[in-house]
This record gives structure tokens, sequence and C-alpha cells, in this order.
């Protein structure tokens, strides 16, 4: 593993180097550590939120050989993080023969419960990201419709969920939803996409929002289009994780018969989600957004 962060939780997390550790840290308790024999370095993985080792961050030089590494410290560390056996178990990084669990995580996973409490406060930040990334205008109705489906199948304990993906576990938790009378960014892929495949479709600028456009129907012609996120996929490659998802937008039924109207492989980057919330902080937060995660949340884990 090849990142660290300072505290459990949404935090921003920095590629271990010698003067990232120190720079973050200041060489101060709890980070580093006087034992009886040795100095040890800690830090907090930023994928399942345990604590972890910093192993030869005095060796980070070219005559020193391997660049400096984290690896699991499976005993909590005071005042810095508590360990979690079930958290451990589910991180890509707890083994390197790791194979994604089947099944979903432990109800009593801290980690789960950290993403079910940030879903609810960060709910508008979480529609943002998928926002920006997709040319979906997304309503508060299909907002709702995300969140509910989230909630029915218990996304917070999806295995390969992480704090840094929340959005996109909101998306793949969903079913195909239709796109019909949906408003999209009128300079998106996606607008670009519908207007070279599906010319039975008419973009309808919007009266409201100058850069939105509406999905209808011409008149006299009729199309289903519908959206989905899938084939989410998580990679660790030299010690760094590496993860996907696809936005998938269809015509019809039938992806056979070049039903496809737009594939896209979106990167889910490290601090990309957090960066978002820092942007967020101290400007105006969609309230209705928050409200409606709020409802719904206490609705379905009350």
């Amino acid at each position: 593993m090849d990142h660290f962060k300072l505290k459990p939780g949404l935090e921003p997390s920095y590629q271990i180097t010698k003067v990232n550790f120190e720079t973050q840290t200041l060489k101060q308790k709890p980070y580093v550590q006087r034992q009886t024999n040795r100095v040890s370095y800690y830090a907090v993985f930023p994928e399942c939120d345990n604590p972890i080792q910093i192993v030869g961050l005095q060796r980070d030089t070219i005559e020193g050989g391997r660049k400096p590494y984290g690896r699991h410290n499976k005993h909590s560390i005071e005042d810095l993080a508590v360990y979690s056996e079930i958290d451990y178990l589910d991180c890509p990084f707890s083994n390197p023969s790791w194979e994604k669990p089947t099944g979903k995580r432990s109800p009593s996973s801290p980690l789960a419960s950290k993403m079910l409490v940030t879903m609810q406060t960060q709910f508008d930040t979480v529609i943002s990201a998928l926002r920006a990334k997709t040319g979906l205008a997304i309503s508060r109705n299909m907002a709702r419709k995300l969140l509910e489906t989230y909630m029915l199948d218990e996304g917070w304990l999806y295995r390969q969920a992480t704090l840094n993906n929340l959005p996109w576990i909101l998306g793949e938790s969903s079913p195909a939803l239709p796109l019909f009378g949906q408003f999209i960014q009128d300079n998106s892929e996606l607008a670009q996409a519908i207007r070279e495949k599906c010319p039975q479709v008419m973009l309808e600028p919007s009266t409201i929002a100058p850069r939105l456009v509406q999905i209808r129907n011409k008149p006299g012609e009729f199309i289903k289009l519908s959206f989905i996120f899938c084939n989410h996929h998580q990679q660790i490659i030299n010690d760094s994780l590496q993860e996907t998802i696809d936005f998938l937008v269809f015509k019809d039924s039938h992806l056979e018969n070049d039903g496809t109207v737009l594939r896209r492989t979106i990167p889910i980057l490290e601090n990309e989600f957090t960066n978002r919330i820092k942007k967020q902080k101290g400007g105006q937060r969609d309230t209705r957004l928050l409200a409606l995660a709020q409802a719904v949340i206490g609705k379905y884990s009350g």
C-alpha cells in the first residue's frame, strides 16, 4: 500500500514518502513512537480506516532500495485508530492473494457505519459528483430513487464500498433508470451521443436552466432510453488501488443489436470525493437534497 491518511473518516490521503509523512504528521505522536529498541511510524489506511505501520521510511532514497510502504497494524494505536478485524478482512490489501469475498460486509463494520453517516451528511456532494462525471442533471426525484434503492440493497455493506467511492456505489446499487423526460447537460458527451445515435429523440432546451436540455421523443416516434452503472472494477497495481466503473446508456433492451448509446469508463480517483467536499465547505449546500437524505435514510435505517 502506498497511501496514508492522518485519521479515520473522510480525510485526504497522501502518497507514502518521507517528505509527505514528516510534513503531514510533524513527526509527533501518535504517528511517531519510540519503542524499546526502535522508532515506529504509524498512520491510517484510506481504504479500510485501520491503523498501518510505515515500513522503510528512512530508506526513502535511491540508495535505500525499495520505496517505503504501509502494512496493516493488527492492533489499535492509541489516539490514532481502532483496529477492526472485520474491515481488515474486507480490505483489498489484507493479503497478496486477496479475492473479494462473496456476500456483504458485517453490519457491525465500523467503516460501513461511517459510510452511511457520510451518505446522509454529504448527499448533495455525492449527487454533485455523479452530475459532473455523467452529464445527468439528476433531479431530486431521481436522487430519491437512487437513495431508496441504496438503502433497500444496503449499499453501505457492499464489500467494494469505501468512503472514497460513495457516489459510485450509490449508482451501482440502482437498477436501470429511464431517461425519458430527464434533463441532461447540453454540452456533455451524453448529449452528443444521443444526438448521433438516437434520431427518434429531440433534446429540448430548458426554459429554467440554459445549459440543460430535456430528453423527449420526436412526434410520432418512440424510443426507450435507460442508464446503469456497472462493471465496478478494483485492482492493485504497484501497491496502488486502481478503480473504475462504467456508465452505460442504452436504448430499448437489446444491447446485442447495437443498442449502446454511450459507455464511459469512469476512473475513481484517490481524494476526488474528498476534494469535492472541501470545495463545498463554506459554500452553498443543497439543503433540499440534505433534507431528502435525512428523511430517506431515517425511514429505512430507523
